[in-house]
């Protein structure tokens, strides 16, 4: 039975003369696919196709099927009834069908990927043309058909239903390249139909049914909240199906019983804000209420339902900061002793219940974590990486991250993981607590796993982009450029919602960091900022709250991490100039609303570039030298600041210039040089 009959049924019962019972509570059952599974789409015998173990893979409660082999670095995004599938693998679009496989791309795109294949084995899919172009088309039969615009340079092909029709959306001529006005669209019997809005700018179509119904979100007028829609082709109508008490939300997938799942703002101050919802008959309901106890897991998002009611969505733990892909299952209905009334109470109940916030689902990460009170800095013995590896973050864990000459690397006790095979030319700049890597490719933002390379670029950024921070919930934020040249927008891709960061009346934003309740720091140009004249300033942004840290009394002031409490390092112009007249640069940490400036190694220059949640804070300063004026690395705890050097028992000749990251471990990254060569290396705290 769909749920939307299921919610019908429900409705009807209290009209009908039938024997006493009760419905019993829950309505899901909830099964975990494998932690390494990122999942994209789920079949109709309730299959579900993603990436796993460096491919593309499908899962099923008895078995999971693996492509890395065949498709390395490979990403499945869709299947049909049969099981063929259909992704990416590279720069091409792919079909796996039968144990046939078939690659394919748009004349001299820059990339090519398929979203959605019907039972006919017919493609929707979006190519990247150039900078900010972008092409949705449908692949049959060998031949590509375009689906247009609105005069713009976009659209997108999410879907495609059993008719072959294509559901996404369109641009218009637009300057706001970061952010383009673009309308939710149809491509039926080569023509582009314009869904229009729910008042708004912009309106994105995600899934379509073959009925032709369509599901997706829009824009509220004036900018003023964001709402899912179902669009109706009968009544040319779109409708806002509401949300679970905060402002924004998306539909993600539609059956063809009607029934739409998603995610919608709960309207709380932090932590998870978004909880998955179905809509059905009875209007829209947070999946969390419609299961069992789930131990601290919290369903943030539903991707897909099929026609037997399966939804597929992800959950996120709190206290184990980690996020799953989850398959629902509907539970039948089971009679129960009981009277009437008891019937009639309990379906008044369920629905009270399915519409209720639960705020206390998101409790556990509200809190932020306790600092740990002020500490001197320890010794420390260094960790050479090897040569040629330029490293950029490092994890809880004392792995390291970042790139070699041929890709994206991953260092871990000595072995360094290259992903020269999925991914040759990628470079990581982060890394969470599990060793997922964020970073870049072909011009697009990728996160790079033992999972599998997967392209969160085609996910809303539509210019060249790559990510810079990712988070241990899996959120990514990065930067977005329009063109060769060009100044960047920062972004942040956080539990499917994806937003451009604004500025402070420039033409540039840029974010740097991200920590676990999906607060952004970075750094965003003033009015007036100009190439010779700059005019910047530190941020921290969450759900499109932008807050300027301000100076330590200079013009200007950037943002390079922030902690889980909320406290950021960065560094700032002071009021003061040096002897050439030019401004002096000093470290800051922010906490409690405050810049504090916590000083240099005796020099004009220095600038704090990572934190950790005891509040550590590592980076470089100049300091002066017989030899005239050098770089050293600092570590900034309890109130003062250290030369790292005079804390580490470094080889004869070596020097530490420059601390790049710190972890909640305390072992800090670092870069240090020789007369002949600078390396980079990890330096441990001594017990």
């Amino acid at each position: 039975m769909s749920l939307s009959k299921f919610f019908s049924a429900l409705l009807l019962l209290p009209l009908l003369a039938a024997a006493p019972c009760a419905l019993a509570d829950p309505l899901y059952t909830l099964t975990f696919l494998p932690g390494d599974f990122s999942a994209a789409a789920l079949a109709q015998n309730g299959q579900v196709v993603g990436s796993a173990r460096g491919g593309a893979a499908v899962w099923s409660t008895t078995s999971t099927t693996y492509l890395a082999s065949l498709l390395p670095g490979s990403e499945g995004l869709a299947i049909n009834s049969a099981g063929a599938i259909a992704g990416r693998v590279g720069a091409s679009a792919f079909v796996y069908a039968d144990g046939g496989l078939q690659t394919f791309a748009l004349p001299t795109p820059l990339a090519t990927w398929a979203t959605g294949i019907n039972d006919a084995g017919q493609v929707s899919g979006t190519g990247r043309l150039g900078f900010g172009e972008h092409t949705g088309f449908r692949y049959s039969g060998g031949v590509f058909t375009e689906m247009g615009n609105f005069g713009g340079a976009l659209s997108v092909a999410n879907a495609i239903n059993a008719g072959g029709d294509l559901a996404g959306f369109a641009g218009f001529p637009t300057e706001a390249w970061f952010d383009p006005d673009r309308h939710a669209a149809v491509y039926r019997d080569g023509t582009l139909l314009d869904l229009g809005t729910l008042g708004g700018r912009i309106s994105e179509a995600n899934d379509i049914n073959d009925a032709g119904f369509v599901a997706g979100w829009s824009e509220l007028a004036g900018g003023s909240g964001e709402r899912p829609f179902l669009f109706s082709p009968g009544q040319a109508r779109m409708s806002d199906l509401g949300s679970l008490g905060g402002s924004a939300g998306r539909a993600n997938g539609i059956n063809n019983a009607g029934t739409v799942v998603g995610l919608s703002d709960i309207g709380g101050p932090d932590g998870f804000d978004y909880h998955a919802f179905v809509y059905g008959a009875s209007g829209m309901a947070d999946l969390n209420t419609l299961v069992g106890p789930t131990a601290g897991w919290t369903l943030v998002s539903a991707l897909d339902v099929n026609d037997a009611g399966q939804i597929l969505a992800q959950a996120c733990n709190a206290s184990l900061a980690e996020c799953r892909a989850v398959r629902l299952d509907l539970i039948a209905a089971v009679p129960e002793p009981g009277a009437w009334a008891m019937l009639a109470g309990g379906v008044v109940l369920l629905l009270w219940r399915a519409r209720k916030r639960t705020l206390w689902i998101v409790a556990p990460v509200l809190a932020a974590p306790l600092l740990a009170s002020a500490q001197a800095l320890p010794s420390y013995t260094p960790s050479f990486l090897p040569a040629g590896f330029t490293a950029t973050a490092i994890n809880a864990r004392g792995q390291v991250a970042g790139l070699t000459a041929n890709a994206a690397a991953l260092w871990d006790s000595g072995v360094l993981t290259e992903y020269t095979a999925a991914a040759p030319g990628s470079f990581a700049f982060a890394l969470d607590n599990r060793g997922q890597m964020a970073g870049g490719w072909a011009g697009d933002s990728y996160v790079f796993a033992a999972g599998g390379v997967r392209n969160v670029g085609r996910q809303g950024l539509w210019h060249s982009s790559f990510a810079i921070a990712i988070n241990d919930l899996g959120a990514i934020a990065g930067r977005s450029y329009w063109g060769v040249g060009e100044r960047s927008r920062g972004y942040v891709l956080a539990g499917g919602v994806l937003r451009m960061i604004p500025s402070f009346g420039g033409d540039w934003s840029d974010a740097t960091a991200i920590n676990r309740s999906g607060q952004v720091a970075g750094t965003a140009a003033v009015t007036g900022d100009a190439i010779p004249e700059p005019n910047f300033r530190a941020f921290v942004y969450k759900d499109k709250a932008m807050r300027n840290l301000g100076t330590l009394g200079g013009r200007n002031s950037s943002a390079s991490d922030i902690n889980d409490a909320g406290q950021v390092a960065g560094f700032s112009w002071i009021a003061e100039v040096d002897e050439f007249d030019n401004p002096r640069v000093h470290a800051f940490l922010y906490a409690g609303g405050v810049m504090q400036d916590i000083g240099t190694l005796g020099g004009d220059y220095s600038s704090a570039l990572g934190i950790n949640n005891a509040g550590i804070v590592v980076g470089e300063s100049t300091v002066s030298t017989p030899d005239g004026i050098e770089q050293r690395a600092f570590g900034y705890a309890g109130g003062a600041m250290l030369d790292l050097n005079t804390r580490a028992t470094m080889p004869a000749g070596w020097l530490l210039v420059s601390a790049r990251d710190v972890n909640d471990a305390g072992q800090v990254l670092a870069q240090a040089c020789s007369l002949e060569d600078c390396l980079y290396l990890r330096l441990d705290p001594v017990p």
